[in-house]
């Protein structure tokens, strides 16, 4: 009986030692990004317990109806830089999923996601946060982010661009 002993211990050591690892995966800790992009050049990004701002800076559109301006069937994008009253600065840019070239953004209420698909004419949107103060990193939705990108009109049909989602770090 000895000798089974030995064995039975030696069979629980080595499968104990083969045991699948059933921790999940740590998951990157999220922010909350939110962001406003104006018809009159504006925009202001809020995250990290900074508000950046700028005027004049907005790119990728054309004011204030917010006509892509860049010819790709694709994607539309808008973003902006920002600056933070410590001088530290940012780079905001929301890609949204199918081709506004020469046409005003569509309005209405926008998913997050990591990357909207190519061409697609789901209302899908990815926006990501490129700050000085994240040495190599970046911030960006990814496919469980919450949250929405809503663009609204109001009665000239000009376009205001609104971000309020959750993101998280990206290294470069």
């Amino acid at each position: 009986m000895r000798h089974f002993g030995f064995s039975s211990i030696a069979a629980a050591l080595v499968l104990a030692g083969c045991a699948k690892e059933t921790t999940a995966p740590v998951q990157p800790a999220s922010v909350t990004l939110r962001a406003t992009i104006t018809p009159d050049n504006r925009c202001t990004v809020e995250t990290l317990g900074q508000t950046y701002t700028s005027i004049g800076q907005v790119r990728g559109v054309v004011l204030p109806a917010f006509s892509g301006n860049l010819e790709n069937d694709g994607y539309h994008a808008v973003g902006c830089w920002v600056a933070a009253p410590d001088g530290t600065d940012g780079d905001l840019v929301v890609l949204f999923a199918g081709n506004s070239f020469q046409k005003q953004f569509e309005t209405g209420t926008f998913q997050p996601r990591f990357e909207p698909p190519f061409g697609a004419t789901d209302k899908i949107v990815s926006v990501s946060f490129r700050a000085a103060v994240l040495t190599n990193q970046r911030l960006a939705t990814v496919d469980q982010s919450t949250g929405s990108v809503v663009v609204d009109s109001d009665a000239k049909g000009n376009r205001t661009v609104r971000v309020d989602v959750t993101a998280v770090k990206y290294d470069l």
